[in-house]
C-alpha cells in the first residue's frame, strides 16, 4: 500500500538522482574546459618556439607583429577559458551542496516510510492483539 510518505520519498529520490546527475554535468564540463585550457597552452607554447625560431632567420616587422598579436589573442583566450573554469567549479560546488540536501532529504523521507511502516505495523498487531483477547473472553464467558 502506498502512502503519501512513499510518494514523498520517490520524490525525494527523483531529486537526488536529478542532483547527481548534475553534479557529474558540472565535473564534466570543468574537465572539458580544463583539457581547452591545456590545449590553448599547449599552442602557446608551440608558437613561442616558432617565434623563437623565426627570430634567428631573416623575417619581416609585419612577422614579428602577426607572431605577437596572436600570441596576445591566445594569452587572452586562455584567460578567458579559465574564467569560464573557475565558474564552471563553483557550478560544482552548488551541484555538490545541492545534492548534500537532495540525499538529506531523501533519508529524511526514507526514514519516515520506515516509521509509519513499523506504526501501521504495530497498529495491526495491537488490533489482531485485542481481537486475539475479546475472542478469549467470549469463550471464557461461554462455559
Amino acid at each position: 500500500m502506498k502512502t503519501c510518505w512513499n510518494f514523498l520519498s520517490d520524490k525525494a529520490k527523483a531529486v537526488a538522482r536529478d542532483a547527481q546527475a548534475a553534479v557529474v554535468e558540472a565535473r564534466l564540463k570543468v574537465e572539458k574546459l580544463m583539457a581547452t585550457e591545456a590545449h590553448i597552452e599547449k599552442m602557446r607554447i608551440d608558437y613561442v618556439d616558432r617565434f623563437n625560431a623565426a627570430q634567428k632567420e631573416a623575417h619581416q616587422i609585419s612577422d614579428n607583429i602577426a607572431y605577437r598579436q596572436f600570441l596576445d589573442h591566445l594569452q587572452e583566450l586562455k584567460g578567458r577559458v579559465h574564467g569560464q573554469v573557475l565558474h564552471a567549479e563553483l557550478q560544482v560546488a552548488n551541484a555538490k551542496a545541492a545534492l548534500t540536501v537532495a540525499q538529506r532529504e531523501q533519508a529524511k523521507m526514507e526514514a519516515m516510510v520506515e516509521r509509519d511502516m513499523r506504526q501501521r505495523a504495530e497498529l495491526l498487531a495491537k488490533s489482531e492483539q485485542r481481537a486475539m483477547d475479546e475472542a478469549g473472553i467470549r469463550l471464557f464467558n461461554q462455559r
